[in-house]
């Protein structure tokens, strides 16, 4: 899955393709992280299911609705849900050392149309969407009080299908 695997002093990286995003994505796996737990990250980005999927995609549009109407501009027009990802490139999927290597992590960063400057970051833990935002360097292991701060746009629509 993870292909043309380069080391140096910092660890690894290579590629891999992305199925529901049809893209290539650069992997970077942190120095002290097996190749294992790198894998089992990368088939975990492979394996997101059809309502996690949407969860991203409804987060995504939020952040681009609320994004938009601070600064002015017209959000992305989407009429099905997963037509925002049009409007999405995630370019690396970053492995950082695990606290725990049976917990797959899927820690996405790129960029968005309607964000130039921050792009957008995305983290999913054990089948969880936990962050997804601009790009703040977010840490994947952080306790779910952390990403609960204001412009986490997967914590927005958790309380929002929890009100449902």
């Amino acid at each position: 899955m993870i292909e043309n695997l380069i080391k140096d002093e910092h660890g690894m990286y290579g590629n891999m393709f992305c199925k529901w995003l049809e893209q290539q994505l650069e992997v970077m796996i942190a120095e002290d992280v097996s190749i294992e737990y790198a894998c089992l990250c990368a088939d975990s980005l492979n394996s997101v299911h059809d309502n996690l999927l949407n969860d991203v995609c409804r987060a995504a549009i939020a952040y681009a609705d609320d994004f938009c109407e601070m600064v002015g501009q017209e959000p992305p027009k989407v009429n099905a849900i997963r037509e925002i990802l049009k409007y999405i490139e995630f370019g690396t999927l970053q492995i950082d050392e695990p606290e725990d290597e049976s917990i797959p992590v899927i820690h996405l960063g790129g960029g968005c149309d309607w964000e130039p400057e921050h792009g957008i970051e995305m983290i999913i833990r054990n089948g969880e969407l936990i962050y997804l935002g601009a790009y703040n360097g977010e840490w994947a292991w952080g306790n779910p009080e952390h990403y609960e701060e204001d412009y986490n746009y997967a914590y927005v629509i958790k309380h929002i299908k929890n009100k449902e």
